[in-house]
């Protein structure tokens, strides 16, 4: 009964209603729009085309005098995940992480007792400086309406966190052998000799470090930081290495350990910790062609001839590994080494060696496959998706990664591939079970897009397809690799096989030669 009353009341006062919603609306739009100058009767809003073009043209003017290079962003990955170890850049910064925040407080205090006790408060004023100058060119590395925090879109919140963030980052990869062990939260004289150890043995902190995207900050900030240290310094050779060959070293050292790569030389031009680390993951002989490249058209297919008609692009896809092998495809494990191997006989086994896992080789006169070898545990999704993630959205550094995991997503993306795999050597499983390995391979380009149609300019792997598909269609190959599967594949089989075969000839031989004497008899 209450409920129809209510009805019967609103519709009768519906104009009423209507009027005083159009009203507010007038209002509340009069409030915050200050382009909108005038209402017709209806309550729509007219524009002011001056003030649009004016506000237009500031925004080009910004972007034209803004970054030069508009890549290297960090974005906020989605669906946002807090780092477990530490929080480095303001895509997950949070000041109630007390605990967190208080570490690096006492790392950045750590680092000023490496100066002298009257200098303190310069050096830490230089700190500040060089950090606030760096500001507006550290903001064009972030997307900055994503930050969820509030604090860190203004000047003060920004530059502190810059400053923590990296003395902190610093203070546990660079300078680990300089500060003192905390006993209670504070350093005695006693133990300033004994440094706290570097933290690339801490395997969370080297994962929200080093292998996290959307969990850096620029690297002119960290260049900034160590040189104001480098400058204060009182102890003599102390921080002599320059910061890129410190960290270099310690990032090849990581990749080496865990068989991602052996590349040895300092990296250049670094936007960040993960660009460093993805500057190792360059193949080794990159075919891909940089600037205005020769694109593949579109109406040519896999067998090089232009069709009659203007056809659909063919979309590529690797095929499983146990299909591969069932057509006579040998994987072989390539091994990462500097340089041709030594020997012959180890170049034809390994193919001179690998510098990292992307370079995959294929011998099409053998048949073999080389690939060198991947070590899965529960960070090779993270490493991996991540690298594909910094190439999507900085298309400048190629798409090298990307091609690699879509080949090892589909050619090991069922328990039955990983075992093959497994067997070879090419990959050395710390999961569970096989099938843990496959689905975690499987799922490693979900979300990440590329264009088909233009296979040339991003898959570094495209002739090895082609051959692999070419001999995969080849119905000779494919019979004799059947026949060696079913019938030869066992030892004793193919000895049998091979003394029938003898016995044949000699028979064979035999039938001839007593042909041949029974024409010669008179």
């Amino acid at each position: 009964m209450n409920s129809v009353f209510f009805l019967a009341m609103l519709h009768r006062h519906h104009a009423n209603l209507s009027l005083l919603v159009r009203q507010i609306s007038l209002s509340f739009l009069n409030a915050c729009n200050t382009d909108c100058k005038h209402y017709s009767a209806e309550g729509q809003a007219e524009i002011c085309i001056e003030t649009l073009l004016t506000n237009l043209t500031a925004c080009w003017e910004r972007s034209r005098t803004g970054s030069n290079r508009p890549e290297c962003k960090i974005p906020l990955l989605c669906p946002p995940q807090r780092p477990a170890a530490v929080c480095i850049g303001p895509n997950h910064h949070n000041p109630f992480y007390h605990l967190m925040e208080q570490e690096k407080k006492v790392m950045l205090y750590g680092i000023l007792i490496l100066v002298d006790e009257q200098h303190k408060a310069a050096v830490l004023r230089r700190l500040v400086d060089a950090v606030t100058a760096l500001e507006s060119v550290a903001k064009e590395h972030y997307y900055m309406e994503q930050v969820p925090c509030d604090a860190m879109r203004r000047t003060a919140g920004f530059v502190q966190m810059l400053l923590l963030d990296g003395c902190y980052i610093l203070g546990k990869f660079v300078l680990h052998d300089l500060l003192p062990v905390r006993a209670n939260g504070a350093g005695t004289s006693q133990q300033q000799q004994h440094g706290t150890g570097s933290a690339m043995q801490n395997m969370e902190l080297v994962r929200d470090v080093f292998y996290r995207l959307d969990n850096q900050i620029p690297f002119c900030v960290l260049r900034a930081i160590y040189g104001v240290l480098r400058e204060c310094r009182t102890t003599p050779g102390v921080m002599a290495r320059e910061l890129d060959e410190t960290l270099a070293v310690q990032v090849q050292a990581l990749l080496k350990h865990f068989g991602y790569s052996i590349r040895n030389q300092v990296p250049r031009e670094i936007w960040h910790l993960h660009h460093m680390l993805h500057k190792h993951f360059v193949p080794q002989d990159d075919p891909i062609p940089t600037g205005d490249a020769v694109r593949l058209p579109v109406d040519v297919v896999d067998t090089g001839r232009r069709s009659a008609t203007a056809a659909a692009p063919t979309l590529y896809r690797w095929r499983a590994a146990t299909f591969y092998h069932a057509t006579g495809v040998i994987f072989m494990k390539r091994h990462l080494r500097h340089g041709a191997s030594s020997g012959a006989w180890r170049w034809f086994v390994d193919g001179g060696g690998a510098r990292s896992v992307l370079d995959v080789k294929f011998h099409p006169l053998t048949l073999r496959l080389s690939i060198p070898p991947l070590m899965v545990d529960m960070n090779t999704s993270t490493v991996l998706r991540n690298l594909m993630m910094l190439e999507q959205h900085n298309p400048s550094l190629g798409s090298q990664v990307t091609a690699y995991c879509y080949f090892l997503s589909q050619l090991a993306g069922t328990a039955s591939d990983v075992a093959l795999l497994a067997k070879k050597g090419i990959i050395v499983s710390l999961l569970a079970s096989d099938g843990d390995v496959a689905r975690m391979l499987g799922e490693l380009c979900v979300g990440i897009t590329i264009n088909p149609a233009d296979e040339r300019s991003h898959n570094y792997l495209l002739d090895t397809r082609k051959g692999l598909e070419r001999m995969y269609k080849t119905r000779v190959i494919r019979w004799i690799a059947q026949l060696y599967h079913r019938y030869l594949s066992n030892p004793f089989v193919l000895t049998v096989l091979v003394a029938a075969m003898v016995g044949f000839v000699c028979e064979l031989i035999q039938a001839i030669y007593a042909v041949k004497s029974f024409k010669r008899r008179p």
